[in-house]
């Protein structure tokens, strides 16, 4: 488009604008007046366009934008004075050899002035130079022309023609032909195929296509379907960002979007009215779902001035978002750093973790060593692991307990700061003889004995020390046995009680087990007389345990006897007694033992009294009467061990004698007892 000021024309222009640019409504030239009438006109390639354009003001030439107005082959002669008394201005454009890429709209238009607030008036021609050979003003074979689109709005695929008359078909790859229906889809020479509302059909790769003598021509055009998701927007580095004066600060704004969308991206910051910041941006097409954007402002030698609010603002159609960071500018360095619980601080030995956290305000970041009781802690042991201004501690055991100091150093600035916390790791109490008392049941304690019951205990606070008392339960029935448990009413013991057993004694004593002190709590029991469990309870603040210990007093030698009366002969009684410790066993009875085939059979015995309870004991007594030589054999009292739930038997081997003491008699009548015995006056023997 030519104005007063193109430099094609800019000496008739400014002709026509000192002399006289219009002569209002009474003019008869409203608008410029072209030599070729109508709206379009087809003359053949290589032919010389020649166009008048006559108005009764100064005016101007507006061509395609395939004509350049440096072409030689283009001439537009200066207005000059025409028409009836000279009071017109008459222009010609003359373009000789036309090529078919002349193909466009020629305007001639009157030239603006300040003081007219009406549309400029111009009237248009549409030039088609026809060329057999070249169909299509542009041909994009090679590479397909990229045409944006947006989904329900227009879509033009421009191929233009170089005729009115040429057939054009629109396909799209790779088998669809879109064929124009007057409404959705329309063919226009002047503009190309016109796509009322656009879908996610048109996608892809469109060719236009026309046959002329016979010969296929084609152009492709790409549409790209342009997106307004903006998926994220970022400021890096982080906020809030420091500086300290005369450094450089920069921050790169980054905005994920879709594949296909664009955006316009912007920065308000304080020193924008006097352009601080130089600003430069890029696009990062490297990820195969998302293009990234780049809007990265930088400002050198930064001063007080540029601290403040920063914010990228990103516009992608109606999308909008934006980000902010803060930016700080401080003079000098500076280091301040405080407890951020107590100087003291507390934890428990078996935690999978804990952090010993300062707080500190620093910048620039300072060097971080942490020392535990003066050395490097990280290499004292693996477990500890710096983050920040934090030592976290793994698996925190009593080898923890210490003075940790934090070390601070900004070297640049000669700043060093340090703070020391004292760190307690508390233990809940252990007692030593829990985990080393493996027995499957309980001991027992001799009648009348004097007894010494201890507990070693561990924590951290060191831990208190009771004894407790909890006695037995008597039952009287006859069908069930005396039984203990700590469930039942308990005592607390001192020197002086007279609860359960006489106690000689409570006493403590530190001593030094595996490297650590631990306290030594003893019990003396003076005189075992009664059954119960003793419990030597510890507890600190962190937690409590407890041991208990079975007091069971025996009247019975390891708590099982078995005795026989004397050895009876032929036609007296036998008497047999089994003594068991009530505490310990049940289930007693009396059985015989015969060997048949190289096998053991027990055989139980008919007729057997009742058990009878004692304090401490059961006794089980076995008459046999008027015995003969086939009562001899081996007999066995059985009992079940009460907490392991195992038989144990104890033997005696019975020889009944004969009327006649003789060694014939007895090998004859007792073969399996041939060896055992050369007189008649055989002891018995008791197996255990």
């Amino acid at each position: 488009m030519v104005s007063c000021w193109d430099t094609a024309v800019l000496p008739y222009a400014l002709l026509g604008c000192l002399l006289l640019t219009g002569y209002g409504s009474g003019s008869k030239l409203k608008v410029p007046e072209l030599s070729l009438k109508g709206t379009q006109h087809v003359m053949q390639a290589g032919q010389t366009l020649f166009l008048k354009c006559r108005g009764e003001a100064a005016h101007s030439w507006s061509l395609p934008t395939t004509v350049s107005q440096e072409d030689k082959r283009l001439s537009i002669t200066p207005p000059s004075a025409c028409g009836r008394d000279n009071r017109q201005f008459c222009s010609t454009l003359t373009l000789d050899t036309a090529q078919a890429n002349h193909t466009g709209l020629y305007t001639c238009r009157y030239l603006p002035t300040s003081t007219s607030k009406k549309k400029k008036a111009e009237s248009s021609i549409y030039i088609f130079v026809s060329d057999a050979g070249s169909p299509f003003i542009e041909m994009h074979t090679d590479i397909p022309k990229l045409v944006h689109m947006t989904e329900g709005r227009q879509l033009i695929i421009p191929c233009r023609v170089t005729s009115p008359n040429v057939t054009v078909t629109l396909k799209k790859f790779p088998f669809d032909t879109l064929t124009p229906d007057g409404q959705r889809i329309t063919w226009d020479s002047r503009r190309g195929f016109i796509i009322a509302n656009a879908t996610y059909k048109e996608i892809g790769l469109l060719n236009c296509e026309a046959t002329v003598n016979g010969h296929l021509y084609q152009t492709n055009y790409l549409t790209h379907r342009q997106t307004n998701t903006i998926l994220d927007v970022q400021i890096r580095p982080p906020s809030p960002v420091r500086l300290l004066h005369g450094q450089t600060l920069v921050l790169n704004c980054t905005a994920t979007t879709e594949l296909n969308t664009r955006v316009q991206m912007s920065w308000n910051y304080p020193g924008k009215a006097t352009k601080r910041a130089s600003i430069r941006q890029r696009i990062d097409r490297s990820h195969s779902h998302n293009n990234v954007f780049h809007s990265v402002l930088k400002i050198n030698n930064v001063e007080s001035r540029d601290k403040g609010l920063y914010t990228c603002r990103v516009k992608s159609g109606s999308s909008f978002q934006s980000f902010n960071t803060s930016v700080h500018v401080y003079e000098k360095g500076f280091i301040s750093v405080k407890h951020r619980k107590q100087p003291v601080q507390e934890t428990t030995a078996g935690r999978r973790s804990y952090r010993l956290s300062m707080k500190v305000k620093a910048f620039p970041s300072p060097e971080i060593v942490w020392l535990k009781d003066g050395s490097p802690a990280t290499l004292k042991s693996a477990r500890y692991l710096v983050h920040g201004y934090s030592l976290i501690i793994k698996d925190v055991t009593t080898e923890d307990a210490g003075d940790y100091t934090i070390l601070l150093g900004i070297k640049q600035s000669r700043l060093f700061k340090n703070l020391t916390a004292t760190l307690i790791v508390n233990v809940k109490p252990q007692i030593y003889e829990k985990s080393v008392s493996s027995l499957p049941s309980p001991p027992l304690y001799p009648l009348g004995s004097r007894q010494v019951l201890t507990c070693t205990v561990y924590g951290i606070p060191r831990p208190t020390i009771t004894w407790l008392w909890h006695p037995c339960h008597h039952n009287h029935s006859k069908e069930r046995y005396d039984f203990c448990t700590e469930n039942e009413e308990s005592f607390i013991l001192d020197p002086s009680s007279n609860l359960g057993n006489r106690i000689e004694s409570i006493s403590q004593r530190m001593t030094v087990i595996e490297g650590t002190n631990k306290t030594v709590s003893t019990l003396v029991v003076a005189d075992s007389q009664t059954p119960g469990i003793y419990s030597c309870r510890a507890f600190n603040k962190i937690g409590t345990v407890e041991r208990n210990i079975k007091f069971y007093v025996t009247d019975v030698p390891n708590g099982f006897h078995v005795s026989l009366e004397k050895m009876p002969a032929e036609g007296e009684d036998l008497k047999l007694s089994c003594v068991v410790n009530k505490f310990l066993y049940r289930d007693i009875t009396w059985i015989l033992l015969r060997t048949v085939n190289n096998r053991t059979m027990h055989h139980s015995i008919s007729k057997q009294k009742m058990a009878t309870t004692q304090d401490y004991s059961i006794t089980l007594n076995l008459v046999i009467k008027n015995v003969s030589l086939e009562d001899s054999g081996t007999y066995a009292c059985r009992a079940r061990n009460i907490y392991t739930g195992e038989d144990i038997l104890r033997k005696t081997e019975v020889l009944v004698r004969g009327e006649h003491c003789g060694k014939k008699a007895i090998f004859s009548r007792i073969s399996k007892f041939k060896s055992r015995r050369n007189d008649c006056t055989t002891q018995s023997h008791v197996k255990h």
